[in-house]
């Protein structure tokens, strides 16, 4: 039995003040006013949860920007945040291009079709593990000091600002654009701008002023956007590193980040715990995170396969460890890095791959969702759903909190007013795992008295497990639910939407009700309070409010959106897409198998779903609307795909006779042995995809390389693992240095696949 967790939220409203921030924000055409409290973002009063997914354009192909936009917005996203890279579109002094990938603008206009906020990230510096950090490296050889108030590197910032303002103009709040946040500079003080891709060794690593240094700088920078027409409703800054200075007076949003997964430790991550982390502007700033690890950075020293809890539990403990409702993953949708022929490789470092920069990000380079994805969606839902609520509530740790991540003890935090109160669970160690935990209490002391649950069922909590229960939480009526073992996921109108966190029963305890009021599956027991409903379904409360009890997996392939006039709840164990009044349903099929029907679920229903111009008839099951329909054959055959087998470690793929189009939806998973694989255009011999061997098979979406394929082919190259060793020539005049190699390299095999997917139609 484990003892009562006990949280004492009494008196813990939160103090709003708006004076110091007036001059945030802006009003939108429609009259709606942006606004700022000193924890939150508001409209009209209310609070703005933001649930941000960060997306590079400039590191995708822009034929499928789309694609990503909807795929970040089904992971749960309300909002997009991407660097601008100052030397792609600035790729000679005062040439300036903002073509193509570079179309910074048309990226933002699809967010605004899609209802995407978005959140240009301009630097000048951006790290992101690119080439000088998006520094142009033609500075380098310029009299200018970067990251500096030289007066003639802020020259250069402001001629680079101006150009971007031009391209961002009516696209703001006030204009009744996307863009609410604008951030200048990353990691001042933190990440040094490497040259070393560029110039070897030797070449400096400069970082930021410190200090009173790093304060006027920023002061200077964000003076340059306005006078440039950069006229975000707010400018933001990363508060992270050593040396970093107090912001400008109440002018920017503070930023943070976290990386349970950035390198390997043999301890758990301090992100498992809700305690340790400090904010210095908490309570005077809102508190934003732009950058909590959705994975981590392929290098050759290290490569990380971000497990799904990783991400989903920094998320968790940031939103218990501190007052926010500002949350963002960095990355969510992975990228490949482009090639300049002016430039080179656009990569950081050589250690890292020249192409990929996938991060094993919960959408991949090439658009694959990854478990990642689905694992943190559900919480995702919630920040947008529940933000309103949770915004005003202050972060409360347990009477004995959890500080030693190695401790084996469940991890617990409460976020409150006083009067409600979330509580938010982690069983989870990264490194270490954690015991499961049986008949766990929970204890919350609010104003009004205690809340003590569960009252007549068994919480427990898996290793690995997490949950955010909600407490004093009102369902309309005057019902009010009191206390739940289920986790919100979406109001829809009368209906609320939970699911169970784990297997077997959730208990719902209401107040404002009788037993005689409770129609539904479950046991209902009578309190002196109201009742206690024990189920695993759903059922109704009084006249016509529903509690609607949902599976994990059900809730982690949700989404919620428009459709049909209707604000709707749909989930499928696929691929799943909401736009406009469609469904699409996908998934990648292997060449040659028969795939089995598309199945998904609506809450409530549409009047009328139709496919390929016929109806889908329609299935109750449970509370939700099942729908079934044939999902079509993968249009190529195996026999697509010849395989020239130069040596074991070259492989060209070639597909003679097929036509192009039909190329687009071919993926491979490429198995092979070795320390990485490289893929390359057998036409030219340009270099288009890598990967460092992190032990499964690499998965390509070929068809991005469709003409390729039709084409000469494109080759696979293993290489096997090496050291390099210096050593003098044979004249011992010049140092050299021999290659060591160890290991095989060999391509094992290549499994295609294709992705088939089905659009439904909702009246």
């Amino acid at each position: 039995m484990t003892h009562d967790i006990v949280h004492d939220a009494r008196d813990t409203a939160l103090t709003l003040r708006r004076d110091h921030l007036a001059h945030w924000g802006g009003t939108d055409p429609r009259g709606r006013r942006l606004t700022a409290t000193n924890y939150y973002l508001e409209i009209d009063g209310e609070p703005l949860p933001l649930v941000a997914g960060e997306f590079q354009p400039q590191r995708y192909p822009e034929d499928e920007w789309e694609q990503a936009v909807l795929a970040l917005r089904s992971a749960g996203c309300t909002m997009i945040s991407s660097y601008v890279f100052w030397n792609l579109v600035e790729p000679r002094p005062g040439e300036f291009d903002f073509t193509a990938g570079n179309d910074i603008r048309r990226f933002a206009l699809l967010c605004r079709k899609h209802g995407m906020l978005f959140s240009p990230r301009i630097g000048p510096y951006n790290n992101a593990e690119f080439s000088v950090g998006g520094l142009p490296p033609w500075l380098f050889g310029m009299p200018v000091t970067e990251r500096s108030d030289d007066p003639r590197y802020l020259e250069l910032v402001g001629r680079y600002y101006r150009r971007l303002g031009a391209e961002l103009s009516g696209l703001y709040w006030q204009d009744g654009g996307p863009v609410v946040i604008v951030q200048l500079e990353n990691e001042l003080t933190h990440a040094p701008n490497h040259w070393r891709t560029l110039f070897g060794d030797t070449a400096t690593d400069h970082r930021g002023p410190t200090g009173k240094g790093f304060t006027a700088h920023m002061e200077h920078l964000q003076r340059l956007a306005r006078e440039a027409g950069i006229a975000a409703p707010v400018f933001s800054m990363t508060g992270w590193g050593a040396g970093t200075g107090e912001p400008p007076q109440d002018t920017y949003l503070v930023s943070y980040g976290g990386y349970m997964d950035l390198h390997p430790r043999p301890r758990n991550s301090g992100l498992t715990v809700f305690t340790g982390q400090t904010y210095p502007f908490r309570g005077h700033l809102p508190v934003a995170f732009c950058e909590l690890g959705g994975g981590s950075p392929s290098r050759a020293a290290y490569r990380p396969v971000t497990v799904p809890e990783d991400v989903l539990v920094t998320a968790l403990t940031r939103l218990g460890a501190v007052e926010t409702v500002m949350v963002g993953y960095y990355m969510m949708h992975g990228g490949t890095n482009p090639v300049r022929g002016d430039f080179g490789w656009m990569t950081k470092e050589p250690r890292f791959p020249l192409r990929s920069y996938d991060f094993w990000a919960p959408v991949s380079e090439y658009g694959e969702r990854r478990d990642s994805f689905y694992r943190a969606a559900p919480l995702n839902r919630f920040v947008a759903e529940f933000g309103a609520e949770l915004a005003g509530m202050r972060a409360v740790q347990p009477v004995d909190a959890v500080t030693d991540p190695e401790e084996d003890r469940l991890r617990t935090a409460v976020r409150s007013d006083g009067a409600a109160a979330f509580v938010l669970l982690a069983n989870y160690g990264n490194r270490t795992p954690l015991s499961p935990r049986e008949d766990v209490s929970l204890a919350v002391r609010l104003d009004s008295g205690d809340v003590r649950f569960p009252r007549r069922s068994r919480l427990s909590v898996a290793s690995g497990g997490c949950a955010v229960l909600p407490v004093e939480l009102p369902l309309g009526d005057g019902v009010t639910l009191i206390s739940a073992t289920a986790q919100p996921l979406a109001r829809l109108g009368r209906d609320t939407v939970f699911f169970r966190p784990g297997p077997g029963d959730v208990e719902y305890t209401l107040r404002g009700t009788g037993p005689e009021g409770i129609r539904g599956t479950g046991t209902v027991h009578e309190e002196a309070d109201g009742v206690t409903v024990v189920t695993d379904g759903s059922f109704t409360v009084g006249d016509g409010l529903r509690i609607v009890t949902l599976s994990r997996a059900e809730a982690e392939h949700g989404q919620v959106g428009t459709v049909a006039g209707g604000r709707r709840f749909f989930t499928a164990p696929d691929d799943l897409t909401l736009d406009g009044d469609s469904v699409t349903v996908g998934r990648r099929v292997a060449l040659g198998e028969e795939p089995e029907p598309f199945t998904w679920s609506a809450l409530p229903a549409p009047d009328m779903v139709e496919t390929l111009g016929r109806a889908v008839r329609a299935e109750q099951n449970g509370p939700l609307t099942r729908y079934t329909a044939a999902a079509p054959r993968p249009a190529l055959s195996p026999q697509a795909l010849v395989v020239e087998k130069i040596s074991p470690s070259r492989w060209l793929l070639r597909t003679p006779g097929v036509p192009v189009d039909e190329l687009a939806s071919l993926w491979a998973d490429i198995a092979y042995t070795g320390d990485l694989c490289r893929m390359f255009d057998a036409a030219n011999g340009t270099l288009i995809g890598d990967d460092y061997h992190h032990g499964r098979p690499w998965r390509v979406k070929l068809g991005r390389f469709r003409h390729a394929l039709a084409g000469a082919g494109v080759q696979l190259r293993v290489e096997p693992r090496s050291t390099a060793t210096g050593t003098a020539d044979a004249e011992e005049i010049l140092l050299d240095s021999h290659e060591d190699t160890t290991g095989a390299a060999l391509i094992d095999a290549v499994h295609l696949s294709a992705e088939v997917a089905l659009r439904f139609d909702c009246r």
